[in-house]
């Protein structure tokens, strides 16, 4: 595997949500070896898309031991946490997460906007100095159901467009290049702005129901990024259905009004959600807005 000659020096929730190794034996260490064991060895940052943090309180007596409980329970947990901006879209918020600045700063203000230097709309992670690493894995405008996605002039996708740095590439300076940053996101713009400058992205296809990249992180694809792709674990739910967890009496919300759902391409309006077969066109976009974990 060759890694891009640009970028080897390397080689993510409304509510943040930090996890770190315990210390064992901390009261017997000297202030020096303290200070060198309590670095983590692992930070993970889970960003969800639309979670207010008040929901989690809402909803946590649903919660199972492990999950959003765990990190609750054993990680650190910010309550009352804000950051100044108002366009609530993915981009914005997930970036202004990532670097702890507001979009006049980071510049990610939308999904898309209008650049006056080409007189068209941009997409925010768009870049034409770059290509997808696989052939067919770019937006299939035809089936893509997010119209952000179509203003794409092209497939290429990279965090040059990211004006400032984040949490990842401020790790990653800290110690000199020694610490690895992987973002992984059904999005493009998820993956990449989580990642920043100096980590890996991967962001699923769902023109090839496959997890991808750029050539701004890779000449090819590690072997294990291929090595998941050849399992078609997203063809497993073929003629199945997403349902209900629980009982439907359980729920906090029950659905009583329909007619204002978006019936999205026989997905139905109510629970359950039938996939189809693999072969339906908008099979893997109904797995993308579903909670279905692919493992």
């Amino acid at each position: 595997m060759k890694q891009n000659s640009r970028h080897n020096t390397t080689p993510r929730l409304s509510t943040s949500l930090l996890v770190t190794a315990s210390l064992v034996g901390a009261f017997f260490m000297t202030p020096q070896a303290f200070a060198e064991q309590s670095k983590p060895k692992l930070v993970v940052q889970i960003t969800v898309d639309g979670l207010r943090a008040d929901l989690i309180e809402r909803y946590k007596h649903n919660f199972s031991e492990g999950g959003f409980r765990y990190l609750m329970d054993e990680g650190v947990y910010y309550k009352n946490a804000h950051y100044q901006h108002a366009n609530t879209e993915t981009i914005v918020g997930h970036v202004s997460l990532a670097t702890g600045a507001p979009p006049s700063v980071h510049g990610m203000v939308g999904n898309v906007w209008f650049d006056r230097g080409l007189d068209r709309l941009v997409y925010n992670v768009e870049d034409p100095n770059y290509s997808m690493l696989a052939t067919g894995a770019g937006v299939d405008k035809s089936t893509e159901i997010d119209p952000t996605q179509k203003a794409a002039a092209g497939d290429g996708r990279s965090p040059e467009p990211i004006m400032s740095t984040t949490f990842s590439d401020e790790l990653v300076i800290s110690n000199n290049g020694q610490s690895r940053v992987f973002s992984v996101s059904v999005k493009d713009r998820g993956a990449i702005s989580l990642a920043g400058h100096s980590g890996k992205a991967f962001w699923f296809s769902k023109a090839q129901s496959e997890f991808v990249t750029s050539n701004y992180y890779y000449d090819s694809n590690p072997m294990w990024v291929d090595r998941w792709n050849e399992k078609a674990i997203p063809t497993r739910y073929s003629g199945q259905r997403w349902e209900l967890t629980l009982p439907k009496e359980e729920y906090s919300l029950q659905e009583r009004v329909q007619d204002q759902k978006v019936d999205l391409g026989g997905f139905a309006r109510t629970f359950p959600h039938p996939y189809g077969p693999a072969s339906y066109k908008y099979y893997s976009t109904m797995l993308t807005v579903s909670l279905r974990v692919m493992k």
